[in-house]
């Protein structure tokens, strides 16, 4: 087979198979850029262009990726552009030439999607943007790339049916994407794009997702189904990192002597006689817990909205909230569940429980991912450290 005729192949069976991923919709017929060769191309730091958002509506035809001008001084985009890489591809499949309007220092330019059907901010429109935040992504001045969503050669999602937004404190040209500088919201949130500043600081991230006054009027539950209300208890029995046996109102007394299972953590066991086997960090995580619900002065129990109130081992499952505030008011209280991943005890669990619980404009969901992210970027704990009470050679 000559050279001709398998090239020609190859691109023919590119093609095929990008048609066949779903969410991607061709019926506009985008170019795929085949000149580029298969060596990935330079990379340079500093740069003051930089993604700063990645748009997902409802429908993922609705997609909008937006760069902004982070430096000090105008900046002509004549020379940039955007490119995708199809799968695990190290050759660029399309490309987006940005045009050559000045950026002023914080301005931003969006780029949607040739079929997005929603009325909401963009600069232009491109037929070859051919992504749904599956496939990497380059942002490239010339032939020396800047930036990058993902890490070309790989598909992990970089935006998981989500709006991704950069966060001000991570405004760093990156060779490989990185988890941790963005924040991810729900799909269709469109109020920052043509905005390059984040709208929540990583102070507020690391302080957890917030109670409202209106959920601590919310009964706990209505028809055996969570609410999203909360309700003050005391404890019962201590447990280990993830279990607490609490009391709860004289109107709850269906729950006396129940056990309660934190919503989106796991933490690692402790031992239980002869049939469950501790493992490293159990006993810390437990004794950080236990430590934090005795010195509590006030501790709520909330349920899960819209989901249910025990889980398949007959416990409760809820999300635990601590104030050490005499009298404390909604927004003193913080989220156990979300401080115990940040501390490096458990990692982010079950996800999709609790994806419409809010806080503000971010569901809690974003706010363990954040702290997750965190823990897989500082190694702390059970992300990275041995445990050094643990004894690994018994194990």
């Amino acid at each position: 087979m000559t050279k001709k005729i398998w090239l020609a192949l190859a691109a023919s069976l590119l093609l095929s198979v990008s048609c066949g991923d779903p969410g991607f919709d061709h019926s506009s017929s985008p170019s795929i850029d085949s000149s580029d060769s298969l060596k990935d191309k330079e990379f340079e730091e500093g740069s003051p262009l930089l993604f700063s958002e990645f748009y997902l509506g409802e429908l993922i035809k609705n997609r909008v990726v937006e760069v902004a001008n982070f430096g000090t001084e105008p900046l002509s985009l004549k020379n940039y552009s955007i490119r995708i890489y199809h799968g695990t591809e190290k050759a660029t499949s399309y490309t987006i030439p940005l045009g050559d309007k000045t950026l002023q220092s914080m301005e931003t330019f969006c780029v949607a999607y040739s079929q997005i059907e929603e009325q909401i901010h963009h600069d232009m429109v491109s037929a070859d943007f051919m992504n749904n935040g599956t496939w990497p992504m380059g942002l490239f001045r010339g032939e020396t790339r800047v930036d990058t969503l993902g890490e070309i050669g790989y598909t992990n999602a970089f935006a998981s049916n989500e709006v991704i937004i950069r966060k001000n404190e991570y405004r760093i040209g990156r060779e490989k994407g990185e988890r941790y500088d963005w924040i991810g919201y729900p799909a269709g949130y469109s109020s920052n794009l043509g905005n390059a500043v984040c709208p929540v600081s990583e102070e507020e991230l690391l302080a957890g997702p917030k109670l409202t006054k209106e959920q601590l009027k919310l009964p706990y539950a209505v028809d055996n189904k969570g609410t999203g209300g909360a309700v003050e208890v005391t404890v019962s029995h201590l447990g280990d990192g993830d279990t607490t046996v609490f009391n709860y109102p004289s109107s709850m007394s269906e729950f006396r002597g129940c056990s309660l299972r934190y919503q989106n953590i796991d933490t690692p066991e402790v031992q239980h006689g002869n049939t469950i086997q501790e493992q490293p960090w159990g006993e810390a995580a437990a004794k950080w817990n236990n430590q934090i619900l005795s010195s509590a002065k006030h501790i709520l129990v909330q349920s899960v909205e819209g989901g249910a109130l025990t889980e398949s081992f007959g416990r409760l499952l809820g999300f635990v909230w601590v104030s050490d505030k005499d009298n404390p008011t909604a927004a003193d209280y913080r989220n156990l569940n979300h401080w115990t991943i940040l501390e490096g005890y458990s990692k982010y669990a079950f996800a999709s429980a609790t994806s419409i619980m809010m806080s503000g404009d971010l569901r809690y969901n974003s706010f363990f991912a954040d702290a997750n992210a965190r823990g897989l970027k500082t190694g702390i704990r059970l992300f990275g450290e041995k445990d050094p009470n643990f004894n690994y050679d018994r194990a």
